[in-house]
Order: C-alpha cells, then sequence, then structure tokens
C-alpha cells in the first residue's frame, strides 16, 4: 500500500485515531504494485520467511518453524498483526494437512492471547483475506478491535478503510519484541 502521509500531504483530512496521527493509502498505487508483484512472480511473505530477505518497510515479531508474525506497514488498528504460513500455500484450508492446519491454527490462537494482553481489546478479529490476483500466500489478520469504536466503525468498517496508523519505527520494534516474547512464552509447555 502506498501511504500518504495525512499531516503533509493532505493537511486539509489530517486526523488521529485515539490520539494518533493517519495516513492515506493510495489504494490504486498499492494494487498496482501488488498484482504486478504477483504477475512477476514475487512473494513479500516468502521472502519474509528469510532474515535475509525481508524487505526494510516490513516489521517481522515472530518466526518459527510453521509460520511468521509480522506487521503491516499500514495497520488500521493498533495492534494489528499478520500470521503466514513459512512455506508457500495458496489455498486457506486445502494445501495444509490437519495437522498442519491445527499447527497454524494453535499459532492463530497464541498470537490472539498476546494482542490482547499488550492492547486493550472489545473484540478480536481474525480473517484470511487474500487472492490469486495479489498476495496469495495465505495468511490471517488479527485486527484487536479497541473498546468504545462506535458500533458503525466496528467489524469490516474497521479494517476497510483508506486510513491507517502512523507508528514510528522505534514503536513497531518495540511491539514486534513483545508479540515475538508473548509468542515464544506461550510456546513453552504448560502455557
Amino acid at each position: 500500500m502506498e501511504p500518504q502521509n495525512t499531516s503533509v500531504q493532505r493537511p486539509e483530512t489530517s486526523s488521529t485515531v485515539v490520539g494518533r496521527q493517519t495516513g492515506t493509502i493510495d489504494a490504486d498505487a498499492y494494487i498496482a504494485r501488488v498484482q504486478a508483484e504477483n504477475a512477476a512472480g514475487q512473494c513479500f511473505i516468502c521472502e519474509l520467511t528469510d532474515e535475509q530477505t525481508t524487505r526494510p518497510r516490513e516489521t517481522v515479531a515472530y518466526r518459527d518453524e510453521h509460520c511468521i508474525v509480522f506487521i503491516p506497514p499500514y495497520p488500521r488498528l493498533y495492534a494489528y498483526r499478520l500470521l503466514a504460513p513459512r512455506r508457500h500455500a495458496t489455498n486457506v484450508v486445502s494445501d495444509f494437512t490437519e495437522d498442519d492446519y491445527l499447527a497454524l491454527q494453535l499459532r492463530i490462537h497464541r498470537l490472539g492471547r498476546v494482542l490482547t494482553q499488550i492492547t486493550p481489546t472489545e473484540r478480536l478479529y481474525v480473517f484470511s483475506f487474500g487472492s490469486m490476483q495479489g498476495v496469495a500466500h495465505v495468511h490471517w489478520h488479527l485486527a484487536p478491535l479497541p473498546p468504545g469504536i462506535p458500533f458503525r466503525e466496528q467489524q469490516f468498517a474497521a479494517v476497510d478503510k483508506p486510513d491507517y496508523l502512523v507508528i514510528a519505527q522505534a514503536e513497531r520494534d518495540e511491539l514486534a519484541q513483545r508479540v515475538g516474547a508473548g509468542m515464544t512464552a506461550l510456546a513453552q509447555p504448560n502455557k
């Protein structure tokens, strides 16, 4: 997604979410980039699974033998995270054995526990978006909805909007560290 910092490029529409600055995504540029990368056989999620090929704009919070957890570059909600299998898969169910799928769902459960511990959450949204024409690599979105959001701004409205939260890299790194530590702790026996 191509950002537009609202405080610089569009001051007339600058806004904040819970006291945070927001930017606006250039949806046309995002779609063009994602589809071009897909057509060229590139997969940014596969690049994330290897520390050597992780793009600078991506913030990885956790990796293990099954999955990778990362912060989307343009999060709609504060602790919004994505979880994807390490191996390239394009079908959310049929590309996995039952054991592999359950291993991923266990990690989604753990990530949900961590996210709701580090940020106030009225409802944790968990869903899988993607497209064979765009980001084909299977991934799950975990989006903690903060308390007090009016009903009309919840559910799809909370994640399907052109605005994203501007979160400084230092804070993104600190959040990633907390998520990684939480995931690691929950992976220990008896957690």
